[in-house]
Parts: structure tokens; C-alpha cells; sequence
């Protein structure tokens, strides 16, 4: 993105140059507690196997009866990128959430980044990298 120095409203795009009509400067904040909300058709695991080289995907749907929570694991879904997981738990209507389907491909990414090059994957965990010097 580079700004065209004669008008500073215009940002010359790669393929369209972009008007600054700007009406809102937000700071983004996200609390992990208060604003996440659970997606009404189920959750995922993500396991990564370095072995196989594949990102496995468990896709799993929960019941209330009575006071026990019944927990079903009813798909599973494998692949070797976040992009083409994403979307395929998208196309299978898995996701039912705007929410769900950004942390979805948050998650899945580092997923991707743990098999590409070998960093320690835990679900929900900031990855952990480390420089072998």
C-alpha cells in the first residue's frame, strides 16, 4: 500500500486507487471471557500430525439433558492448510458464526505455521516458537 504524495486523501492500490473517506478510528480489543460466545452448532478439536503431515479437524456437536451435557464427535476433516479447512467447515455448514469461523481461521493458521515448521501446537495457546540457534 503506498500513498500517492501529490494527494494525501488517495492510496494507490495494486489494482485500484483507494479514496480516505475515513468517519471511524476504533482501537480493537477482544476480553476472552466476556465477548466470546459459544456457535449453537457445535465446536472443534484440532490436532496436528506431524507425521502424516495433516492438520485433522474433529467437528463435534453438544446436547443438553437434564443437568449432563452429551458431547458427540460427528465429523472429521482433514487437510494441510487453514484456507482449505476454513472453508470446507464453512461449505459443510459447520460454522454458524461470524465470530466462529475468524477464530476458526485464527486457530487453523497456527495449526499450519506448527506443521510448516515444526512449532509446538496446543488449541487456544499462543504457539510456542523457538529459535534453535
Amino acid at each position: 500500500m503506498k500513498k500517492d504524495n501529490s494527494n494525501k486523501n488517495v492510496i494507490k492500490g495494486r489494482w485500484y486507487n483507494i479514496n480516505k473517506k475515513i468517519k471511524k478510528r476504533l482501537i480493537a480489543k477482544y476480553h476472552k471471557i466476556k465477548d466470546w460466545k459459544m456457535d449453537p452448532k457445535g465446536y472443534f478439536l484440532i490436532e496436528v500430525d506431524k507425521k502424516k503431515k495433516i492438520i485433522q479437524v474433529g467437528y463435534c456437536k453438544f446436547t443438553k439433558l437434564g443437568n449432563a451435557a452429551i458431547n458427540d464427535m460427528v465429523a472429521v476433516i482433514k487437510g494441510k492448510t487453514a484456507i482449505e479447512i476454513v472453508n470446507t467447515l464453512i461449505r459443510e455448514n459447520f460454522i454458524s458464526t461470524l465470530q466462529h469461523a475468524a477464530d476458526m481461521g485464527i486457530e487453523l493458521h497456527k495449526a499450519e505455521l506448527s506443521l510448516k515448521y515444526g512449532f509446538k501446537y496446543i488449541q487456544d495457546k499462543d504457539l510456542e516458537i523457538t529459535h534453535n540457534n
